[in-house]
């Protein structure tokens, strides 16, 4: 995480978090980065390891942390419907 992003989506990225994986056994291509629209400072971070925890840390945000109200029902949203998909491919 060196700060300098946002890398991906230039030169007007948006808001969200944008992953990039260049080849499925090349894990150290893996980057990726997040703004929020509260205003939280941006991250990036490069490298499969990186890219996980920066991915954790954005969702955790997102879901539990964001002032704004809209980016965590849509946060919850995503999340329940990840688990909902996990209870249909257990049967």
């Amino acid at each position: 995480m060196n700060g300098a992003g946002p890398t991906i989506g230039l030169p007007h990225p948006g808001y969200g978090l944008r992953v990039r994986l260049d080849h499925s056994k090349a894990k150290d291509l893996a980057a990726a980065d997040f703004t929020c629209s509260c205003g939280r400072p941006s991250e990036d971070a490069f490298g499969y390891d990186a890219v996980e925890a920066l991915v954790i840390r954005a969702e955790r945000h997102m879901r539990d942390e964001c002032p704004n109200e809209h980016v965590r029902a849509a946060a919850a949203m995503r999340s329940e419907r990840r688990k909902q998909h996990a209870r249909k491919r257990r049967k």
